[in-house]
């Protein structure tokens, strides 16, 4: 039986698949509990009851008018301009709380759109607030004389309030206990937010609109930034610690009254900034000057934290965690890694957190909740991870038992330092926000048929390139689905968008690796239509039922004239994310062509090889602007799919291909998905099973393992991706998921 295109609809990609192992995390520390709640409301001093009347009243006024009321911030810390919804609330609370279960910092992964770098802000702010309460009721009890604040001897009748509450926007450390334990365990300094170095403008921007700038100093610590923008030289005097000589090393200590200050800066600026900027003379016990870097924060935050902990060849530490280390043998500060995904391929990718979080200045907390979670009883839950994935690929079913195992283990860690909402949840009953789960839709391609011969050649040349590098006695499911297996799979996985890349070219042999690419656009001065690539897009695009699909869903775009909640026009936009480098490249140059005779066609591309961070901004940017005149389509690959790239304004998004993980698939969708989209999404993925390559990875998405004969694994065509016996044609996709999904409701 033919093989045919089939669409499925899955209306909850971003679900689990509990009888698979991968890299899902689930929901942690919502505070969504009755306990919780009444802690949180009592230290911000919020009246439960008041609250509650006035959640009642807001329902009520929702019904009247038919429609649905939207969440609204519940409280304006001091030192912000904006206020925090209930969730970012007790979010904020639970990340400062952690340091009461030995854990000095946390892991804040709240999913895409929920506002994590508002609640950044706003531990950054509580924080503040902690020490100036605490340090103005330590001044009034030293005098002798309490005039605000209640006395340091209270007796039996303890007191339930203080005159300067609101001042703080919490219960005073005058008699609060909750208070007193947070801000005795606060260390001195400043607050520092590291992250990409594309993103770290925007965060300085994001801050000066979320925080009080008459309160909270912001600087961005960048050798590109605005010099109004950066540390002036009196304040980098000012925030320097004190460094002093002892028998045993030496002895660091931050300055007090410095939590004002706000430092942006990124990974490639660090050594400056610590060595530099910061750098200290110190004369040791025997006379010699060495040089050590004063620069001591309170609070540390890993904005994106993937990005640059992980970037270190294997057995070796990136300048980020070894900064992070010495600052935890010396004074060690509150650190927080923070992103929405937080693994990527691996629970290893938080092996550093757990490192820096085991602590023995930190070993004073109320409870052991933290007991069992040695970053040696890490390596044990990696190395049961590596050894399940290991099987899954081999083609093993793995039982169930093992696999909830795992995460009892994984729950260990995670319940005692990280904070996580999804964002298909609810918090005291009501919807997080108002997107819903992501819908895809999945549609699977044929093979071009007059490309099939080719198409089979570049398939063999595949295969016989991977033979050659398999190791031995490792399985050919493990190899493919390494970083040299995609190595080796990158030209087979262009040809499912591209088939006619299969074909030879007179003269021209591409490899389309980023290196090749980035060679050419040097060259071509970034202008793709003068590279060697594009007078060949035509014959790379000829007969690929996926660029069909992608114009199809352009001209539909185009057409769509449906209105916008709160706009004046009806022009939308489309994303499209691609995998691949080469494969975002060339869907770009391919709409070029399409767009000197369609003029409603106007794409941007953005990529990673050629632009840096101001320049692919600007073109962000230009997209984001509406009406008719700006481009509707902005192209870009999925390695740019992170933090900062906020695309609410596009109604429609597309990948091309499956990416290396699904979680990669739901963090491209998540930058449409997301709070603030006014629209009903439309999200599609596109595959092409008859691919060697796109089989590898679907299975991997399903747990399947990469098994058969050799004409089973690298077969080219439509038979190929035949269903199984006892399977709907085309199932797999989608059945499979669904189903399991059903079971666990």
């Amino acid at each position: 039986a033919k093989y045919e295109t089939e669409d499925a609809q899955d209306d909850d990609y971003g679900a689990i698949d509990q009888t698979v192992i991968d890299t899902y995390v689930g929901a942690y520390n919502t505070g969504d509990n009755d306990r919780a709640w009444d802690t949180c409301l009592s230290f911000f001093n919020i009246n439960p009851d008041q609250w509650a009347r006035q959640e009642e009243m807001r329902d009520k006024a929702a019904v009247k008018t038919g429609g649905t009321r939207p969440r609204v911030p519940m409280k304006k810390l001091p030192g912000m301009t904006v206020g925090l919804f209930d969730y970012q609330l007790i979010g904020v609370l639970n990340l400062l709380r952690n340091v009461l279960w030995n854990v000095p910092g946390g892991l804040l992964a709240d999913e895409q759109g929920l506002g994590k770098t508002q609640e950044m802000f706003g531990a950054i702010a509580l924080a503040y607030n902690l020490r100036r309460c605490k340090a103005s009721v330590k001044a009034e009890w030293k005098s002798g004389n309490t005039k605000e604040h209640n006395s340091q001897k209270q007796g039996d009748d303890v007191p339930r309030q203080c005159s300067t509450d609101e001042r703080w926007g919490f219960r005073c450390y005058c008699y609060n206990g909750l208070t007193q334990m947070l801000a005795d365990a606060l260390p001195e300094g400043p607050s520092f937010i590291l992250g990409p170095e594309r993103s770290a403008k925007q965060v300085l921007s994001e801050g000066k609109s979320k925080l009080d700038t008459k309160v909270l100093k912001l600087r961005l610590e960048d050798d590109k930034a605005d010099p109004k923008e950066r540390l002036s030289p009196d304040e980098i005097k000012a925030l320097k610690g004190k460094i002093k000589a002892t028998a045993d090393g030496f002895e660091y200590r931050a300055n007090t009254g410095q939590s004002e200050y706000v430092i942006i800066s990124h990974p490639g600026q660090l050594g400056k900034l610590t060595q530099t900027t910061f750098g200290l003379n110190v004369k040791t016990s025997d006379g010699k000057v060495v040089k050590k870097s004063a620069f001591l924060p309170g609070m540390v935050f890993m904005d994106e934290f993937h990005e640059y902990t992980s970037a270190a060849p294997s057995g070796q530490e990136t300048r980020t965690i070894a900064w992070l280390k010495h600052l935890k043998d010396n004074h060690p500060p509150l650190v927080y890694f923070v992103s929405g995904t937080p693994f990527g391929d691996s629970p290893a990718d938080i092996r550093s957190a757990i490192e820096l979080f085991n602590n023995p200045k930190f070993k004073s907390g109320i409870n052991e909740r933290a007991e069992g979670t040695t970053p040696e009883d890490f390596d044990k839950l990696i190395a049961t991870f590596d050894d399940l994935l290991a099987r899954q690929n081999g083609g093993e079913a793995l039982p169930l038992e093992e696999l909830a195992g795992y995460r009892k283990q994984l729950n260990r860690f995670l319940g005692c330092m990280m904070v996580r909402r999804l964002g298909v949840h609810k918090f005291r009953g009501r919807n997080l926000t108002n997107i819903g789960p992501l819908s895809v839709k999945i549609t699977d391609h044929p093979a071009p048929p007059s490309l099939i011969e080719s198409l089979q050649d570049l398939s063999n040349t595949t295969r016989d390139l991977v033979n050659s590098k398999l190791p031995q006695e490792t399985s050919i499911g493990n190899f493919l689905r390494s970083q040299t297996g995609a190595d080796l799979l990158l030209k087979l996985r262009l040809a499912s968008t591209f088939p006619g890349i299969s074909t030879p070219i007179d003269g021209q042999e591409f490899t389309f690796t980023p290196s090749e690419i980035a060679k050419h656009l040097a060259k071509a001065n970034g202008d793709l239509t003068k590279t060697p690539y594009y007078r060949h897009i035509p014959t790379f695009s000829a007969f690929s039922p996926k660029i069909t699909t992608i114009l199809n869903i352009v001209n539909t775009m185009i057409s769509d004239k449906s209105p916008i909640k709160d706009e004046s026009t009806t022009v939308k936009k489309l994303i499209i994310f691609s995998p691949l480098e080469a494969e975002s490249m060339l869907i770009y140059g391919y709409l070029l062509l399409k767009k000197l005779n369609n003029k409603a066609i106007k794409p941007v591309w953005i990529n990673s090889v050629h632009m840096d961070q101001p320049a692919r901004q600007k073109v962000i940017d230009k997209f984001l602007t509406l009406g008719h005149a700006p481009p509707n389509i902005l192209v870009a690959p999925m390695s740019l799919a992170g933090t900062g790239l906020n695309l609410q304004k596009a109604k429609y998004s597309i990948v091309t291909s499956p990416a290396w993980s699904k979680r990669d698939n739901q963090q491209a969708y998540y930058r449409v998905h997301r709070v603030g989209q006014k629209q009903d999404t439309k999200l599609s993925l596109l595959t092409g099973r008859w691919n060697p390559a796109d089989r590898v990875l679907l299975k991997k998405y399903e747990g399947l393992p990469v098994e058969g004969t050799e004409e089973e694994i690298w077969g080219v065509g439509d038979e190929f991706a035949k269903a199984k016996e006892g399977e709907k044609e085309g199932g797999g996709l989608v059945d499979r998921h669904q189903q399991v999904k059903d079971e666990a409701k």
